[in-house]
């Protein structure tokens, strides 16, 4: 299963203030394009964090807009795992860096006490009752809140934050192979026997935590370790956890754990279990797969579908495993944060979360905080980058967390095809059998539509004509979808067959049924033969491992640049296998196997969490960031063959890798670390556009500029000229040494150090500045360089310490939008310019919003379906023809226009002929909003009332921002001079602007005479 797109029905998408920008896009920013393109309007800025804050920020902020459901509620002080005193009698918690928490210290209990006097005395006050309770990595409770209860809840000085739930997705597919030889593990000279003296030794003394489906305690790969267990000492002495067997009527549901198992519970705040067993069991597969990728025991023989494959063994073969089941179809964020509380207080080092949502311009909610504290509590957090790409979608875009891309690694399965006397290679991991078999046109229903049923999709195979059969479809649906539609039908295998060249059809998945992939010219040849004959039948051999160049990219990864943070943090970390990892699955529904393949990141991501677990088990005493950063530093950027990486055709990006492709080896010993804390992280997010979530932290801890956070990679998002960046850096050898800086500069850059050599010793600290410095580069495109820090001893190289430098360069920085109010009135604007010569300024319109009217009734009758937009009693729309010299065109609804609980959402079309194409749209809680788009198309805006009063006289504001000046704003001066990184202001003043109107314009910027940029300027009279 893929993570979601985002949904743009308000039912799906639930309400948050976090939901606000991501549901807008970037709609208020100043031209905002989907599938279009400004011809006349100058360039859309970048977003920046100016002096002035752009509105967009503003709406952001804007108040939730509360109704019936589940909130998480976080109350306002800190949890246990954050809490570094300043209460009266109350010691602080938080661990030092490289410890965990000690749950047994009298501080820690006294403090928990004072949390859960604090959380009954709310829950008491508002006569709420609590589903889930928080005080480890959160302070607060879960619970179903009414619109009411919610907003008073929210009102209080008790509470910090009231969050609606959030339902995320796990992001692994059912899609081989050991990938442990790959990433230098096995082997005599492998890092199992280096670092620990066997496989069986690797990962001693470290708990897994997995948060997914829950787990199949049944599977091989998990079955007891062998007694006596030489880390059993250390494992009692951290673990408080226990093995919930579970509430299933049926006994199968129910589970039981082991030395290898040590834990497993199941949470379900909302009641869902009715969608699997209620107990920890795995009725998925996905989080047995992830469990046993990470932790899988040392050489597990393996067969799939009677035939022996061979053996499997996870990361860390030695570690111990707990399993905490969160998802229920969809994931709860209710949930989550509960099985994150209780894997910290369980005492694991890791956590696997292969789960996630499409990546937004926001990152931080309720479960991205939880996992903050739990960082800051010495657990390392490892999670998928998502399923979503190639575009900029990348999940999980938090610092503490190491965020995790899926790529290829070097051995796959192939077998031979026979049908009459041809035989061809296909891809696939399948035991040797013959089949009868059938194309999916022959054994659809009669009725059923040709093209559909050529790919199979879902309700078109009759089980009369398909049963006993394997079927031919067509690509066109997800393997697993095609997989359950034949296995529903009865058929006993898939044979997919490719709908164009493309390349090797090489996707190898395990399935309900056994599935083989074919390319499209094999798959001509086949199906032109099943055609001829009358009883056609295939045969295939066990499938055989063969060897392949790797890595490269899996065309799914998610990448970046990430969107959070103005761009000013590389997104995903890392890559590691998550193309055909073969691990353990459930058998209910992988046809009675204990191994199949997947792919997705949700496959990567536990390859991480296993190796994290071997370092923590080398260095017990590293923090989470320092494992994190010895993975990114020693990392590597090119395949086999020695050639970079590959996505697709194109040479891959640290947008697509990360640091580049983990190792297993070099990652135990990176010479220098790049570490942070809860302080630093704090500060990073006050310097991002999501600082009013926690406003009274950054009130006491202050702000960094995101680009600023010492971390393993270097990101400026919008370099106006000159650019500086602070690191540092400490030495995790034992013993003195002498680092030398070796730059390759981004092309169109030059990069200097202010300290070209560093010499540190054991557990010494340095800081470093790098001088970044545009030369000739493109404006607006991004440049890649690293820095590697090189120790020498004589001729032998000995730490490579690489990090990546990901820069794009701006020829200006300035606010993307300012608001002003009154009928007349001046104003200072202020920014930086990116380059040496003449600063041009102009300015378009003010003009009046032209304001449109509908009566609207009965919201809640029915949601808006936007792939199919029409009128009705509860939604109206307006067309626009607008001109192609417009500088923008924009469309907005206003909360203090309508009555109170009013929530109105819009939705604007592309206009071509009778085809309505979604641009934008604006859809967050209330009614303030906005979707900004360029002139020269007619657009259709639908306007939706979600809730409110019925009737509602509903008003939509729209503007036609012309290219010329209207003769009401002006700017001065007009022209000057400005300097490389140097700082520029202009004077904006407006008058004779009508009494009680909205107007907008543009404040244009041009350098030597080029138009470079722009600010959208409002005025309210």
């Amino acid at each position: 299963m893929g993570t979601p797109y985002p949904s743009t029905s308000r039912r799906a998408r639930g309400r948050t203030r976090a939901g606000t920008r991501a549901a807008a896009g970037a709609a208020a920013v100043p031209l905002v394009l989907v599938g279009l393109t400004a011809a006349a309007a100058p360039a859309a800025a970048e977003p920046a964090l100016p002096e002035v804050v752009p509105q967009y920020f503003k709406e952001a902020a804007a108040p939730v807009d509360y109704e019936d459901g589940f909130y998480v509620v976080q109350l306002a002080d800190d949890p246990i795992a954050t809490y570094d005193g300043g209460i009266s009698g109350l010691d602080a918690t938080t661990p030092d860096s490289g410890d965990t928490i000690d749950f047994a210290a009298d501080a820690v209990q006294e403090y928990g006490d004072y949390l859960a006097e604090e959380r009954a005395d709310v829950i008491a006050e508002f006569d709420v009752d609590a589903l889930a309770e928080y005080d480890t990595v959160l302070n607060g409770f879960g619970a179903h809140l009414t619109a009411a209860e919610a907003e008073a809840l929210a009102a209080s000085d008790d509470v910090l934050a009231v969050t609606p739930e959030v339902i995320y997705q796990p992001t692994g597919s059912n899609s081989a192979v050991d990938t442990t030889g790959f990433l230098d593990l096995s082997g005599g000279d492998g890092a199992w026997n280096e670092e620990f003296g066997s496989a069986k030794h690797a990962g001693e003394g470290v708990i897994v935590g997995v948060l997914d489906t829950g787990i199949w305690p049944e599977n091989p790969a998990l079955a007891p370790l062998s007694e006596p267990r030489p880390d059993q000492d250390v494992i009692d002495a951290k673990w408080n956890g226990e093995c919930v067997t579970g509430e299933d009527e049926d006994p199968a549901g129910n589970i039981e754990c082991n030395n290898k198992l040590i834990g497993a519970r199941w949470f379900d705040a909302a009641g869902r279990s009715a969608d699997g067993y209620a107990s920890p069991r795995d009725s998925d597969g996905h989080g047995t797969h992830t469990a046993t990728t990470a932790t899988g025991n040392y050489k597990t023989k393996v067969e799939v579908d009677g035939e022996r494959i061979g053996t499997f063994t996870g990361m860390a073969p030695a570690a111990r495993v707990a399993a905490y089941k969160v998802c229920w179809g969809g994931c709860s964020s209710l949930d989550i944060n509960a099985a994150i509380e209780a894997a910290v207080q369980d005492g694991v080092d890791v956590i696997n979360f292969s789960i996630g949502s499409t990546g937004t311009p926001e990152f931080l909610d309720s479960t991205s905080w939880a996992f903050r504290a739990a960082a800051q509590a010495g657990v390392f957090v490892a999670a998928s980058a998502g399923n979503d790409g190639p575009t900029s979608t990348v999940d999980h875009q938090e610092p503490w967390v190491t965020t995790v891309a899926a790529s290829s690694h070097d051995q796959t399965f192939r077998t031979e095809m026979e049908f009459g006397r041809e035989e061809i290679e296909v891809a696939g991991l399948v035991g040797e059998a013959e089949w009868p078999v059938k194309l999916a046109t022959d054994a659809a229903f009669d009725d059923a539509d040709p093209a559909a049923a050529a790919t199979c999709n879902t309700g078109t195979l009759d089980p009369e004509k398909a049963e006993g059969y394997a079927i031919v479809c067509v690509r066109g649906n997800t393997f697993t979808a095609n997989a359950d539609e034949v296995h529903g039908a009865g058929g006993v295998a898939l044979i997919v067959v490719d709908q164009s060249e493309r390349g090797p059809a090489n996707v190898v998945t395990s399935q309900s049924v056994p599935v083989i992939h074919v390319s499209y010219s094999d798959g001509q040849e086949l199906t032109e033969w099943i055609a001829s004959k009358s009883r056609p039948k295939v045969e295939v051999e066990t499938s055989e491992l063969e060897d392949q160049n790797a890595p490269s990219m899996a065309a799914f990864s998610s990448n970046g640049p990430a969107l959070s943070a103005g761009q000013n943090l590389l997104k995903p970390d890392i890559t590691a296998p998550g193309l055909e990892v073969l691990a353990g699955i459930t058998p209910d529904n992988h046809a009675g196997n204990d191994f199949a393949t997947a792919q997705g990141t949700s496959m990567a991501s536990p390859h991480i969490a296993g190796l994290a677990a071997l370092i923590a088990s080398a260095h017990p005493d590293w923090s989470p960031m320092a494992i994190k950063s010895a993975m990114m530093t020693t990392s590597y950027q090119t395949d086999q063959d020695g050639n970079p990486i590959q996505r697709g055709t194109e040479d891959a990006t640290p947008f697509d890798f990360g640091a580049g492709h983990v190792d297993g080896a070099e990652m135990f010993d990176p010479g220098l670390v790049y570490d942070s804390g809860v302080v630093e992280w704090v500060q990073y997010v006050c310097g991002t556009p999501e600082a009013f979530k926690i406003q009274s932290l950054c009130d006491t801890y202050g702000s960094m500029d995101p680009s600023q956070l010492n971390y393993p990679s270097v990101t400026v998002a919008e370099l106006t000229g000159v650019y500086e960046v602070t690191r540092t850096v400490t030495n995790v050898s034992d013993r003195k040494s002498t680092y030398n800086a070796d730059i390759t500069a981004p092309a169109g850059f030059e990069v200097e150090v202010d300290h070209s050599r560093l010499t540190l010793d054991a557990g010494e600290s340095a800081s470093y500045t790098l001088t970044i410095t545009r030369t000739d580069a493109a404006f607006g495109e991004w440049a890649f360089g690293d820095i590697t820090w090189v120790e020498k001893r004589g001729h032998r190289t000995v730490h490579e310490v690489r990090s990546p430098i990901v820069v794009k360069p701006s020829q200006l920085a300035a606010a993307d939008e300012v608001t002003y109010s009154g009928a007349s009135g001046s104003a200072e604007i202020s920014g930086v310019s990116g380059f040496d010569g003449s600063l041009g300024a102009s300015v378009s319109g003010l003009v009046p919003s032209e304001v449109s009217t509908a009566s609207l009734t009965d919201p809640d009758s029915s949601s808006f379906p936007s792939d199919a937009p029409v009128e009705s009693s509860h939604t109206a729309s307006f067309e626009f023809t607008t001109p192609a010299d417009a500088a923008l065109v924009r469309f907005s609804t206003f909360e203090d226009e309508h009555p109170t609980g009013t929530d109105l959402d819009l939705f604007v079309y592309l206009k071509e002929g009778d085809e309505l194409t979604l641009v934008g749209y604006s859809a967050s809680g209330g009614s303030n909003e906005s979707v900004t788009l360029p002139g020269g198309y007619t657009f259709v805006a639908f306007v939706d009332e979600w809730a409110g009063p019925s009737p509602l006289d509903a008003r939509l504001h729209t503007w036609v921002v012309p290219g010329s000046d209207e003769g009401n704003l002006a700017v001065s001066p007009a022209e000057q001079d400005v300097s490389l990184a140097g700082e520029f202001s202009v004077s904006l003043s407006w008058s004779g602007l009508a009494a009680d109107s909205r107007f907008l314009g543009t404040l244009n910027y041009a350098a030597d005479g080029e138009a470079i940029d722009s600010t959208v300027v409002g005025v309210t009279t």
